[in-house]
């Protein structure tokens, strides 16, 4: 009977390993994945420095700039994900109030990307409905201690 249950505690070993190997490789990916968005933003930065050429009557300065500020939100979002993998490996939980502020970035994020002048207003009441709920979530969620 001990032999059985040894083995039986071996196997649920092994598959609660598996879940911190998977976490593991998501970290390996983030990390990649925020190198190479910090690369994009720095190249955008540096392109928005030495490109003194107008792009439909303005300076690319000005229209560069938005797409700086996607590329950090980006990283924003990429590195809040990432902490949210590491507080599993301490705690073995994973953090609610943290997934909803990648959220928040991410909505910020697209409404930067769309153009409010052509969206209809259904994409418009649901971005707006998404983001309240992100932010009651924010709210109601307490941190955990």
């Amino acid at each position: 009977m001990a032999n059985k249950r040894s083995a039986m505690e071996m196997i649920i070993a092994f598959f609660s390993f598996i879940p911190m190997i998977m976490y593991m490789i998501v970290a390996v990916l983030l990390t990649i994945i925020a190198a190479f968005s910090l690369y994009d933003a720095m190249l955008l930065i540096a392109k928005m420095i030495v490109t003194p050429e107008y792009a439909n009557g303005m300076p690319y300065f000005s229209t560069g700039l938005l797409g700086v500020i996607q590329s950090l939100l980006l990283t924003i979002t990429i590195i809040v994900l990432f902490e949210t993998v590491t507080v599993y490996f301490r705690t073995k939980h994973v953090e609610v109030r943290a997934l909803l502020i990648a959220g928040i970035t991410g909505l910020v994020r697209h409404i930067l990307l769309f153009n409010v002048s052509t969206a209809d207003a259904m994409q418009m009441f649901a971005t707006v409905a998404l983001l309240a709920v992100l932010i009651a979530g924010v709210v109601l969620v307490k941190p955990e201690p």
